[in-house]
């Protein structure tokens, strides 16, 4: 009976074990060759799925870090570093902040590998896969220094692609690194820099970040700076005609420098924009949970002193509606709207010719209207009030060039 037993474990044994390996494996290509500043080293990496992985504790020999398990985590650590995973988690920690990644070790045939890009920039090397010879490079930084580090926007999420505005303090010229999926990485002379900020390709808008001290680099240091939207800057509240926190949107003013967009979260955001003048938040899309929509229109002033007037902001329900009569559902056009006691201007969005906004009892301008299909501005010159609310004579006085309903 016990000679039974251990044949039917044997027969189990190489029945599973060829799919577990092939579970683990994947799609692997054929092993790769690795090179450290020109030199091969006996280490090799596979290809799995588009990421090259690498043998950890191998291959952290030739990288001088130092490596340990602790229950299910990998700790890899160096001196200006130190890197937690776990295989099979995308959660991981460089120097006690947490990022995401988008490939996780992997254990194939009982032994433990690492995505080598991942693990390879974080320790400060320059990683370079060459497909056609089959070769996977390391470099490191020599007589200059790695900024490296992970964005992320004000949701928490990785900033999935965008750029990285890095300012050389002493001569003032701002070089960019690359976003991809949260990672940056720049090779610089070793300096003084401050971040300026970043570009987000997805939303199109430029962001402020926590960091805002400058930091001296030496001759082959590598430092790590996980970036979040900035909260500095003027406090903002934005609550709905009932006094709730508006959840989640943008809000907007022009100036010189172009569209100033701030993130709000929960009814608060923080405006970093400094320069003195007058200033009049004009533009948010805002839905409640019941999809009703509201707009703003809130003026204020930024003194000589760095000082600004109330920035608690309250929406409304658009009371200016209308429709561009002719103009094709395809098309998008801008109206160009200005206070006439103060000839504050603001330009409102008008999409297939359909406009909705807010707007203070007050006398108005119409001035003009550009319709960016044609790309021809029409004037319009129609005056207008608002009072108690409510628009009053805005069909009068429109050029022959234009016409349209008030809704």
């Amino acid at each position: 009976m016990k000679s039974l037993k251990w044949l039917l474990f044997i027969c189990l044994f190489f029945t599973l074990a060829p799919q577990v390996e092939a579970s683990q494996t994947g799609n692997i290509t054929p092993k790769l060759t690795l090179y450290l500043n020109g030199t091969k080293v006996a280490v090799t990496p596979f290809l799995k799925d588009g990421t090259v992985f690498i043998p950890i504790r191998a291959a952290m020999e030739y990288l001088h870090a130092k490596v340990d398990f602790s229950e299910k985590k990998i700790i890899i650590d160096r001196a200006d570093a130190q890197i937690i995973m776990e295989p099979g988690k995308t959660l991981v920690t460089i120097n006690g902040e947490s990022v995401m990644v988008t490939t996780p070790p992997i254990i194939v045939k009982g032994s433990t590998y690492v995505p080598l890009r991942f693990v390879g920039n974080a320790l400060g090397y320059e990683v370079l896969y060459q497909p056609a010879s089959k070769k996977v490079l390391l470099s490191t930084a020599g007589n200059q220094a790695v900024i490296y580090g992970y964005v992320e926007n004000i949701d928490g999420q990785a900033v999935q692609q965008g750029t990285l505005l890095i300012e050389d303090v002493a001569d003032q010229v701002t070089y960019e690194a690359p976003i991809r999926n949260g990672f940056y990485r720049l090779n610089t002379a070793p300096k003084t820099y401050r971040f300026k900020g970043y570009w987000d390709s997805y939303s199109g808008r430029s962001q402020t970040v926590n960091v805002q001290e400058p930091f001296e680099l030496s001759s082959g240091q590598t430092v790590f700076y996980k970036l979040t939207p900035s909260q500095l800057g003027f406090k903002i509240t934005l609550l709905d005609p009932a006094g709730n926190p508006i959840a989640k949107t943008a809000v907007s003013f022009n100036s010189s420098h172009g569209a100033i967009y701030v993130n709000i979260r929960n009814g608060i955001g923080y405006l970093g924009f400094l320069e003195p003048g007058n200033c009049n938040f004009n533009d948010a899309d805002i839905k409640d949970e019941d999809k009703t929509a509201y707009d703003i229109y809130h003026s204020f002033t930024i003194d000589e002193s760095g000082n600004a007037s109330s920035l608690n902001i309250l929406a409304h329900p658009p009371n200016v509606k209308g429709q561009i009569l002719g103009e094709s559902k395809a098309g998008y056009g801008n109206l160009d709207i200005c206070s006439a006691e103060d000839d504050d201007c603001s330009v409102q969005a008008a999409p297939g010719g359909a406009f909705s906004f807010y707007l203070p009892d007050g006398n108005y301008k119409w001035s003009s209207y550009y319709d960016s299909t044609i790309r021809q501005h029409f004037e319009v010159n129609l005056a207008f009030s608002v009072s108690s609310g409510q628009t009053q004579r805005i069909c009068n006085g429109l050029s022959q060039l234009l016409i349209f309903k008030a809704l």
